[in-house]
């Protein structure tokens, strides 16, 4: 099964840069890509699972995350909205994972987005808070579903290499909850967008799982640039 995680949001609202990603995500052909903060043409229907789009963004209302694939239906989990996550079930063949798709609070939280803070809390606090609210779901999944869940998105943390736009307060508790339940961020020595730093949009899952591949989607394409993010794939043995 082929795994995929890509922030879509800062440089792809373009009609150039909206092309150039359906190019490069059709030419990844992976079986499920865990989108984070998607354009609104990403709705719940055939194909895809949404988060509500009640995110304001420059064509309208958009949705914080979107799971995507072929084979991706919804399950019941009930995530609100400020916890910026979706749940879905992805299959191949005899194989499925459930796909826990989420960002996790960046240093600018409070001006980008004060929606999601609560009163006396500052960027440390939200990120601690949230990250303790996802791992929570993440928890409960993988007790109704067994050791099939797969965690991705945008943490906004790198987990090795510099602490560029986070903190290492921030890396410890994000170390620390992965640890609690025997995962591993598989793809954090992949190249982020910006020289010389690693990835913040992980793809995480039991550290016992073998992952034969990995590669990465560089953000420019063409001389257009699609994203301030690279997105990043993984190949795994899914379980049946």
């Amino acid at each position: 099964m082929k795994l995929a995680t890509w922030n879509l949001e800062c440089g792809g609202r373009t009609l150039r840069a909206r092309a150039a990603q359906e190019e490069a995500l059709r030419e990844l052909g992976a079986d499920v890509i865990a989108l984070t903060e998607p354009p609104a043409t990403y709705r719940d229907g055939p194909g895809v699972v949404a988060s509500a789009a009640l995110r304001s963004g420059v064509a309208g209302f958009e949705s914080w995350v979107a799971v995507v694939g072929e084979k991706v239906e919804p399950i019941p989990l009930e995530v609100p909205y400020e916890r910026m996550a979706v749940a879905a079930r992805a299959s191949v063949g005899a194989a499925s994972v459930i796909i826990y798709c989420a960002v996790l609070p960046w240093l600018t939280v409070a001006s980008h987005a004060p929606y999601l803070v609560r009163a006396g809390e500052d960027s440390m606090a939200v990120f601690t808070r949230v990250l303790a609210e996802q791992l929570r779901d993440v928890a409960e999944l993988r007790q109704r579903f067994g050791d099939r869940v797969v965690w991705a998105g945008d943490f906004n943390q790198t987990f090795s290499g510099p602490l560029w736009g986070g903190s290492a307060a921030r890396r410890n508790l994000l170390e620390k909850a992965l640890a609690s339940i025997g995962y591993s961020p598989w793809n954090e020595s992949a190249n982020h967008a910006k020289p010389g730093m690693h990835a913040v949009d992980l793809i995480c899952g039991p550290s016992d799982w073998t992952v034969s591949a990995q590669g990465r989607i560089d953000p420019k394409r063409d001389g257009v640039e699609m994203s301030d993010h690279a997105g990043y794939w993984v190949e795994i043995a899914a379980p049946g």
